[in-house]
């Protein structure tokens, strides 16, 4: 069984969301010290909106791969998903996995662009989890080990092959709700209310 968790948030997407905020917070102060209330009570709505945006994109997505399972943190939700429940382990788009009757991506773990997937090298898909191949021992840019959808896909496969291996993922049919489903419901109504200010502030 696993003895150590493995935690990924891209730190590019912590540092972009604290300065779209401290942009935002510096806006704010510029038209308070100018005096300008007029304009500070207008733009207040909209660059709140955009700060708080902007932790939900880039700030809380991560992936936490532990020993009862795999925990996705997306924008808008929280996928906990048990190792019996993964059936494949996909980076086409971003990393995803697949599951009985739903599939899972890892909003913290895109697949490279085309720039990023012409950079790909060879010893950057080498020796990879036998579940990364496809026929003809084919490989996605997303399984290379430069991207960050390769660098956790490289430990789940790892983690997920190792499980199936010894048998611990063949407990027979997968019970029905054992993929849980969180919804933000916080960070949706907060997104909610700002939007609806700042199309209002724009109005008047």
């Amino acid at each position: 069984m696993l003895t150590e968790s493995f935690h990924y948030r891209p730190l590019f997407g912590r540092i972009l969301a604290a300065a779209i905020v401290v942009l935002c917070l510096v806006g704010l102060a510029g038209l308070a010290v100018a005096g300008d209330w007029a304009n500070l009570v207008r733009t207040a709505w909209p660059l709140a909106f955009f700060g708080a945006l902007a932790v939900a994109l880039f700030w809380r997505p991560r992936i936490m791969i532990e020993e009862h399972g795999v925990t996705v943190v997306n924008v808008l939700r929280t996928i906990e998903v048990p190792w019996p429940a993964i059936q494949r382990i996909d980076t086409r788009f971003s990393l995803t996995l697949f599951t009985p009757g739903r599939k899972v991506p890892v909003w913290a773990a895109p697949s490279p662009g085309i720039r990023g997937a012409v950079a790909v090298e060879r010893a950057d898909v080498r020796n990879l989890g036998e579940s990364a191949y496809g026929p003809g021992h084919s490989v996605r840019p997303g399984d290379s080990v430069s991207t960050p959808s390769g660098q956790v896909a490289f430990v789940l496969r790892k983690r997920w092959e190792a499980l199936r291996d010894a048998g611990h993922l063949d407990s027979g049919a997968i019970e029905e709700g054992s993929v849980k489903v969180t919804p933000h419901w916080a960070t949706i109504a907060a997104l909610g209310v700002l939007f609806a200010g700042t199309v209002a502030s724009l109005v008047v």
